[in-house]
């Protein structure tokens, strides 16, 4: 019994030692997983040309990266995380607006629902007669 007891004790103690101790390696992982996360958006963001069509998060989330990365670097990393974040949604934000800019700038689209003849029909006439 005695025995038994000192194997739960040890255990318990195993444990509360290992989580306080893994409890400070959250902080680093979490916000380096953040960033990338951000960083990777934020590439996104730029690829659909979303400097010229969504200005305002584009430059947000570029401002918020580079203070989250800020932040990491001096040890803050729930300010990180923080910013981290900010700058993800205003990647995504950005991303979004600039494809709906870029449908709307392109025009309806070319399906005729009338079912009238279109250029294609008419070229295809030409060549057959």
């Amino acid at each position: 019994m005695k025995k038994r007891r000192c194997i739960f004790i040890s255990v318990f103690m195993v444990f509360i030692f290992a989580s306080v101790s893994l409890q400070g390696c959250v902080g680093p992982i979490w916000s380096a997983a953040l960033i990338v996360d951000a960083t990777s958006n934020f590439k996104a963001a730029k690829t659909v040309d979303a400097e010229k069509y969504a200005p305002y998060e584009y430059y947000m989330a570029e401002e918020y990266l580079h203070k989250a990365r800020q932040k990491e670097a001096y040890g803050q990393f729930e300010r990180a995380v923080d910013y981290a974040k900010v700058a993800r949604d205003m990647a995504i934000a950005a991303q979004k607006k600039s494809h709906d800019a870029k449908a709307q700038e392109s025009g309806p689209s070319v399906i005729n629902p009338s079912g009238s003849e279109g250029p294609a029909d008419k070229v295809n006439q030409i060549n057959t007669q």
